[in-house]
């Protein structure tokens, strides 16, 4: 396996035997059935009357790749391509680049490719300096700058120059070496800059969940599950990144390159524990008869998976498949033979998130030869239809182009 196979493998493991439980569930929860035949369907009620947790939820700060080592672990490699060779900087907790070298501009396009394999992309206050007072130190600029620099004190700007700022909210948020109790004012004010984005609400369900506080983590699932809204800023994210780095010297194929495969997503691997602990939720609603409740957990979890796997425009193939992992979970949990909300029954919902899994995978392997030689323009091309139309169909692109060659 080359460079970039090893960089691009991914793991979301299936969930163990949960160490959480609960004296009570909530009372004076009431929910209801929703018509129209989706079983799973619940809409809920929520008056919390009085609530205590026996044991915290564990705290779960090992990296992915330490978590995942079970027999029905999914394991994912080379599914992406070369566009988020950084989700393997996420699995091990990393929320900025690391410490490297400045960047130099590379002279000969025949070294794209190693751009994409190469971590030492950092570039240095000088550099970034012209792009900054280009952009008169906005927040997108500011926050182009911290991911391509690593320099927390350009963070820091961000947030004194603008706290409302949704996005500045937002990449606090998402990052992993906070300390405790650090995280909630941003995520809170992430909700409040963002009200119509249901990913605050997941992202602030998570940071709940994870502190034992089960009963406002559902009333974070409850406005998520109300809202059609849904933005992690993943493009946005690299196209700033991407004028940071032409601004520095990179040539338009360079800045393409790096700014899609140096780009991390945490985000992901919250919503990927998020998950995980929403059907953790509801073995304990199970555990004390209560089984509206549970079913209303696994609904949540069904319709978090789906903002990310159901395919759209847009769509980085890694949040696809970390989509699929979160749905087919919570429906593991649920009678195969009642009805999905979508449409057929939950079995049917199950065989289509697996053939998709396998399509992208078979797609995948498809593309791996033909990343090294990519031209230039190919490369530009590639990425720009993954930001109009989504990575499947920019691999689709480049697959059906080099096969023919």
């Amino acid at each position: 396996m080359n460079t970039r196979g090893r960089r691009n493998r991914f793991f979301i493991d299936e969930i163990g035997q949960s160490n959480r439980s609960f004296i009570r569930v909530m009372n004076g929860t009431r929910f209801r059935v929703m018509a129209g035949g989706a079983v799973v369907a619940v809409v809920l009620m929520i008056c919390v009357v009085e609530y205590q947790a026996k044991q915290r939820l564990r705290e779960e700060n090992e990296s992915l790749r330490n978590q995942i080592n079970q027999a029905d672990a999914l394991v994912w490699e080379g599914v992406v391509g070369p566009a988020n060779t950084a989700m393997q900087a996420n699995a091990s907790g990393v929320t900025h680049m690391p410490n490297a070298p400045s960047a130099q501009p590379v002279p000969t396009t025949q070294n794209l490719y190693f751009l994409v394999t190469n971590k030492t992309s950092n570039l240095t206050r000088e550099q970034l300096e012209p792009y900054l007072s280009e952009n008169h130190r906005n927040a997108a600029s500011l926050l182009a700058a911290f991911r391509t620099s690593g320099d927390p004190a350009l963070l820091e700007e961000a947030l004194q120059g603008f706290p409302k700022d949704p996005r500045v909210a937002f990449e606090v948020a998402i990052r992993k070496d906070m300390a405790a109790g650090e995280r909630r004012p941003w995520l809170d004010a992430f909700k409040k800059a963002a009200p119509d984005n249901a990913l605050a609400d997941y992202l602030s369900a998570a940071d709940h969940l994870k502190g034992g506080r089960a009963d406002l983590a559902l009333q974070d699932l409850m406005a998520a599950s109300g809202k059609a809204g849904f933005q992690d800023y993943s493009f946005d994210r690299i196209q700033d990144n991407e004028e940071a780095y032409r601004a520095a010297g990179y040539s338009s194929a360079e800045a393409t390159v790096l700014a899609n495969s140096h780009l991390l997503l945490p985000q992901l691997s919250q919503m990927r524990d998020l998950g995980k602990g929403i059907v953790d939720l509801a073995k304990s609603y199970q555990q004390s008869g209560d089984e509206i409740s549970r079913q209303g957990a696994l609904e949540m979890a069904v319709n978090l998976g789906r903002r990310y796997s159901d395919d759209g425009s847009g769509e980085l193939l890694i949040g696809r498949l970390v989509g699929v992992a979160i749905e087919q979970r919570a429906l593991g949990a649920i009678d195969p033979d009642s009805n999905y909300s979508g449409g057929g029954t939950v079995k049917d919902r199950l065989d289509q998130l697996a053939q998709q899994r396998l399509q992208i995978q078979e797609l995948a392997k498809q593309a791996e030869p033909f990343w090294e030689g990519m031209s230039d323009h190919d490369w530009i091309s590639y990425h720009s239809r993954s930001a109009a139309f989504g990575e499947e169909n920019a691999m689709r692109w480049l697959v059906s182009k080099y096969r023919q060659n």
